[in-house]
């Protein structure tokens, strides 16, 4: 019988094994997604837009509920792309008889004539002469600049009390103390009306406002003031036939002149022996 010995023989612990590929943890991104560049607004968003901007303006403003009214009841896609409003207070439109919610008789034209087609800021306005006109959505109206102090500037005799209550890259918003007039300041320059002449000044010593934000037509010019015109004379009316004819006839007795004379120095200094000369 065998003996056994208190020792027993194990192998070495073998380490585990070497993984063949070792898999190390990633970040993690968030998926990316692709956003398409916003539509852009509709031709009558942006009008729509552009009226809100204005009527919050208003509000901010204060005293021109009534006027805010009228606008509101406008069909935004009427407004041109850039214009200034010039925006009656309260108490300026409280003086018309009421009719509506806006305390005024709606005439359809009371709106449109208060406002200029281009953005005019209230320095913008300082640079224009007096007498200037200005023109309006009301086709043939204009709005004349009546005073052009600073602390004084007046259109139609309306006084702007609120300058620059909006002022963007579109719109310019001016208030005034006055409801804008057609009937009496916004008469075409066709020679049958002259507004009435500022203070300080008589109607001898004015001229006819011209509408210089809308350039004369070049088929119709106009002589600069001051400038004498000379009616034409009558050789200017003559017919162009008639005139050369004159032209051609004076050449041809000129020609007949030179040559007479050319003759005769030839004859006399060239050969003297066609001249008898009389021998006594």
């Amino acid at each position: 019988m065998g003996t056994t010995t208190g020792f027993h023989l194990t192998s070495a612990a073998k380490p585990p094994p070497f993984p063949s590929s070792i898999s190390l943890p990633h970040p993690r991104f968030p998926p990316t997604s692709y956003f398409p560049p916003p539509r852009p607004l509709p031709l009558v968003e942006i009008q729509k837009k552009q009226l809100n901007n204005i009527i919050d303006a208003l509000n901010r403003a204060g005293d021109f509920a009534r006027w805010i009214n009228l606008l509101s009841s406008i069909n935004p896609s009427s407004l041109p792309l850039t214009a200034t409003l010039f925006v009656p207070s309260n108490d300026a439109i409280s003086g018309f008889p009421t009719a509506n919610a806006a305390g005024m008789n709606f005439d359809a034209f009371i709106v449109p004539y208060h406002i200029v087609p281009q953005r005019l800021s209230f320095s913008d306005l300082q640079q224009f002469p007096i007498l200037t006109r200005l023109p309006t959505l009301f086709p043939s109206k204009f709005i004349v600049i009546t005073n052009t102090s600073r602390f004084n500037f007046t259109l139609d005799d309306s006084l702007v009390t609120h300058p620059d209550i909006l002022v963007n890259a579109a719109f310019s918003v001016h208030g005034i103390n006055k409801v804008l007039d057609y009937n009496v300041y916004g008469s075409n320059d066709n020679g049958l009306f002259s507004p009435p002449p500022p203070p300080g000044k008589t109607a001898a010593s004015t001229h006819m406002p011209k509408p210089i934000l809308m350039p004369p037509s070049p088929n119709d010019p106009k002589p600069v003031e001051g400038t004498i015109i000379l009616p034409p004379s009558p050789n200017d009316m003559k017919p162009e036939e008639e005139t050369i004819i004159e032209v051609s006839f004076g050449v041809a007795r000129l020609s007949n002149v030179f040559f007479v004379v050319f003759f005769w120095i030839f004859v006399l200094f060239l050969h003297p022996r066609f001249i008898e000369i009389p021998t006594d």
